[in-house]
């Protein structure tokens, strides 16, 4: 008979760090958004830095992916 527990602790485990990566990529994609808008909302000038900070937010979580993936494939 197979030993089920083995196969629960791994799919716990990839569940794990799938959660991680998406709260990972949610922050990398979302805080400098965030930054963004409040810099923009003192500065005055509505989508400048906004566009700025989700282009950053962008670069950065495609680079993340990038490493991500380097590691999982060697």
């Amino acid at each position: 008979m197979p030993d089920t527990r083995s196969q629960r602790n791994d799919a716990s485990g990839n569940y794990a760090r799938f959660v991680g990566l998406g709260v990972t990529l949610m922050l990398i994609f979302g805080l400098p958004t965030v930054i963004g808008f409040f810099l923009d909302r003192l500065a005055g000038t509505l989508p400048l830095f906004l566009l700025i900070g989700l282009a950053a937010g962008f670069v950065g979580g495609m680079f993340y992916v990038y490493r991500a993936l380097q590691k999982l494939g060697g």
